[in-house]
């Protein structure tokens, strides 16, 4: 099962350009490749679906064990393409879980460095010095020099060689190539202006500077076989599953759609911004996350659709809604222009724009207060918050602790059918919290 995964000395290294760039090539040469994302990260998943034109998913070793991981990697791809989160080293606080370092070593996987040259010259040995010694077991065979002076190349070459780096190459700044960045991230592919000329920008300049079959041999390092026992599946399900998935509500973790569907479950997408109601077979309901606020005056507009929601929540359907998902359930949302707009009315309270990322974010392991449609009172889960909109009404069903420090708040509106709240669930590493949904789903 040939690998790779492509990380970086931090953020802002250039690594979505790079391995958008890589699918590319990869893609015309006629090359079956799947793609991942290190981390929680929905957005960059788009990014490869974009330029694959298939699903991708995600890599994450705080949710998941050594087991889950490795079955999520495909043993049908000529490739797995694994785009890195953050540092290399970068995890729960000094911890290194749930960073591209234990993915790594968990999965097996060589691993090619990116370094943002810019504004560097001796500096860059230095630096990948230190990223190679700082851990002896790292698995970094190769190297990439983003943004790099092409008369330094040859100097950071020999300092690569004397570390036994593959230096796989070079990429001169090139602005633009570069993505805009929203307030969560990167912009999705479609609000990006001339997305596949940008691609095919990036992919030419890889062409020429990167050396790519070296790069595949050095994938092919990885050990073909990983050992490991495949999780089993407890229980079977024969339950429709109705996920909101378009423009407003475009965070859903694919993963998390494999999983209802491997435990039996048809899953029926639909639109609300577009559709006047949600499957009329649907046992249960997700609201995924997204920009809501983008769309809030089509969406409040849709009243038809919101009422069926309402009635349908308020009649007992098993739901869950995350982050924007539990922000279209409030009584209002402010717009990024600051005009508010009427929406669903199940949480009692209100949505505003918040000046800056909201306090509450990161990997949070979460404590319930009392049964409900995912767990039972003080059983845990684990989950991540990143948002900048704020609520009137959180919730007070979950003490949620995050990993480093102990710093603790209150989330997370339930009932026995019913989750709403900003925390992202990643279901294939809280399996008995789907067991548990699909329970309520099925009348079990």
């Amino acid at each position: 099962m040939p690998r790779i995964m492509i990380s970086a000395t931090g953020t802002n290294c250039g690594k979505t350009s790079i391995v958008c760039g890589l699918l590319k090539i990869l893609k015309d040469r006629g090359m079956n490749v799947k793609a991942y994302k290190c981390g929680p990260d929905y957005i960059d998943g788009m990014f490869h679906k974009e330029v694959l034109g298939v699903e991708s998913s995600n890599l994450d070793s705080f949710f998941c064990n050594k087991d889950q991981l490795c079955a999520l990697l495909d043993n049908d791809k000529d490739l797995n393409v694994i785009e890195g989160g953050m540092g290399f080293y970068d995890g729960v606080g000094f911890d290194d879980k749930g960073s591209c370092y234990d993915i790594s070593k968990l999965t097996n996987t060589p691993v090619v460095l990116v370094i943002n040259c810019k504004g560097m010259s001796s500096s860059i040995g230095a630096t990948l010095r230190g990223f190679i010694e700082y851990r002896q077991d790292n698995q970094i065979l190769g190297v990439i020099f983003n943004r790099l002076s092409p008369n330094l190349f040859e100097g950071c070459k020999e300092v690569a060689l004397s570390l036994g780096i593959v230096p796989l190459g070079y990429i001169p700044d090139i602005k633009e190539g570069l993505f805009d960045s929203r307030y969560l991230g990167l912009v999705t592919p479609e609000n990006i202006d001339e997305f596949n000329e940008k691609i095919e920008l990036i992919a030419m300049y890889m062409s020429q500077y990167i050396d790519v079959d070296r790069l595949l041999k050095v994938a092919k390092c990885a050990p073909n076989k990983l050992v490991y026992e495949k999780p089993e599946v407890e229980k079977k399900y024969d339950c429709v599953v109705a996920i909101a998935k378009d423009e407003a509500f475009c965070f859903n973790y694919d993963d998390n759609v494999d999983m209802l569907r491997e435990l039996g479950c048809t899953v029926k997408f639909f639109s609300p911004l577009e559709d006047s109601h949600i499957p009329e077979d649907a046992d249960g309901l997700i609201l995924s996350g997204g920009y809501p606020e983008l769309y809030a005056k089509k969406l409040s507009e849709n009243t038809e659709l919101i009422d069926d929601i309402r009635l349908k929540i308020q009649n007992g359907m098993p739901t869950i809604a995350e982050c924007g998902g539990f922000m279209y359930l409030h009584k209002t949302i402010e717009d990024e222009a600051g005009r508010i707009y009427p929406m669903a009315g199940i949480i009692d309270g209100e949505c505003s724009k918040g000046k800056r990322l909201n306090k509450h974010f990161g990997y949070i392991t979460m404590t319930a207060s009392r049964d409900n449609v995912l767990c039972k009172k003080g059983e845990q889960f684990t989950a991540h918050e990143f948002h900048y909109y704020n609520s009137t009404n959180d919730g007070h069903d979950f003490k949620a602790v995050k990993p480093v420090g102990g710093r603790n708040w209150i989330t997370g509106n339930t009932t026995p059918t019913f989750y709403g709240g900003f925390p992202h669930i990643y279901f294939k590493g809280n399996e008995k919290v789907v067991y548990q949904f699909l329970d309520k789903c099925s009348n079990k």
